[in-house]
């Protein structure tokens, strides 16, 4: 079920979003960027979900991009492709554009994108879409992204024998404009572990066993994460654990599952505490596993798995970098082996973007221990305006083949 952004909502004074088939009001915002938020974070959940997935798949011409998309797809997914668009259109080779028929192809990749929300399998967004801006604009609709690179010389020399000229000047262009994106090493949509160390409970009622713990603790500080510390803001969580299928995994596992909310065997609350959880173990290896290590106090940390949605960046009292999670989109919750409170790149993602900076500097800064230097630099305002939160396509250099 598609959601959308209404400007003009009864019940809202700014940013409403609501829910297509019966326009039922799933949250008012203040500015555009909270309710896209809130609209990636509802598309991400309905996604995961019924297992159904939205990959962006980018790249430089030649790089293999459309091969990638053909080997993931299965039979009922949705591949969207300029190339083949334009060739359905033209009659002409994959690669032979007719400039022509550009207004006939962008006509028709817009109307896909619009699409994309109400197909019931998983979609395929190929495109070359070299800056960072440039895949934002598509963030809305997504659940991943994929980078499938290959550099410049590579990408001539496959040109060469099987692209028209002028493919010379898209593989330069695309070099030239590349922004790496502050994840790249990741495909996962910059997934976050934290951990609490709260202890975990182990309840018995007759055969069932229910696991009971604090994935997180609200304003309270961390341990240095390598330049920086870390808070979690009370109500972090309200919107995720109403809208996302959140599982109960150990260890963050994906084949470790013990429960899940949409089955009702994982529960969570937010109390004036923090995040609360209850899975009910399952009747296999691994639950009475855990059920067993529980029992004996052998396990006695929590963690939770997650994207974030909005963070905060200042100090501390005595001048250290603070970052402080405001809202996140939770993946999984459970009990862990090993709980530590440790930052990823992921973590300084969010204040690179704030500050217009690369997240290698950034990086640096926080190994060296000197990231309050960034947090006192003043953010350089930009000139443009943002995007629509359903920009339903992108200017043609956003997409260089």
């Amino acid at each position: 079920m598609p959601y959308s952004i209404e400007t003009e909502h009864p019940e809202c004074s700014g940013w409403a979003v609501t829910k297509d088939d019966d326009g039922s009001l799933m949250g008012c915002h203040e500015s555009q960027e909270e309710a896209n938020a809130q609209l990636t974070a509802l598309n991400i959940a309905e996604a995961e979900q019924d297992d159904r997935q939205v990959v962006l798949i980018y790249g430089p011409p030649c790089a293999g991009k459309t091969s990638v998309a053909q080997q993931m797809a299965q039979r009922g997914d949705l591949i969207l492709d300029r190339d083949a668009i334009h060739v359905s259109l033209s009659n002409l080779s994959m690669h032979d554009h007719d400039a022509a028929l550009i207004g006939a192809v962008e006509a028709s990749w817009n109307s896909l994108l619009r699409y994309v929300p109400e197909h019931p399998g998983s979609v395929f967004i190929i495109t070359g879409a070299p800056t960072r801006a440039q895949r934002r604009e598509l963030a809305h609709l997504t659940t991943s992204i994929r980078l499938v690179y290959a550099d410049r010389d590579t990408c001539h020399e496959r040109a060469r024998d099987s692209r028209p000229l002028n493919w010379g000047t898209f593989i330069d262009e695309w070099h030239d404009l590349y922004q790496p994106e502050l994840h790249d090493r990741s495909e996962d949509m910059n997934i976050e572990r934290r951990t609490a160390t709260e202890g975990v409970e182990l309840r018995e009622e007759g055969d069932t066993l229910t696991a009971v713990g604090y994935a997180a603790v609200f304003e309270q500080t961390s341990q240095n994460l390598g330049g920086f510390v870390e808070r979690v803001a009370p109500g972090a969580f309200r919107k995720t654990i109403q809208e996302a299928d959140v599982r109960a995994l150990f260890n963050h596992e994906a084949d470790h599952l013990l429960g899940r909310k949409s089955s009702g065997t994982l529960r969570m609350m937010e109390d004036d505490k923090g995040l609360r959880y209850e899975i009910d173990l399952p009747n296999t290896t691994l639950g009475r596993d855990v059920g067993e290590l529980l029992r004996r106090g052998d396990i006695t940390g929590s963690s939770f798995g997650f994207r974030t949605i909005g963070d905060e960046w200042a100090e501390t009292d005595d001048g250290y970098p603070l970052r402080r999670l405001t809202e996140v989109a939770l993946r999984d919750v459970g009990p862990v082996t090993f709980p530590a409170y440790t930052q990823s790149e992921a973590s300084l993602r969010s204040l690179a973007e704030a500050r217009d900076i690369d997240l290698d500097k950034v990086v640096e800064a926080a190994e060296a221990d000197k990231l309050r230097n960034i947090l006192q630099d003043e953010p350089e305002q930009s000139e443009t305006e943002p995007s629509e939160p359903h920009s339903t396509g992108l200017p043609r250099s956003s997409f260089i083949r």
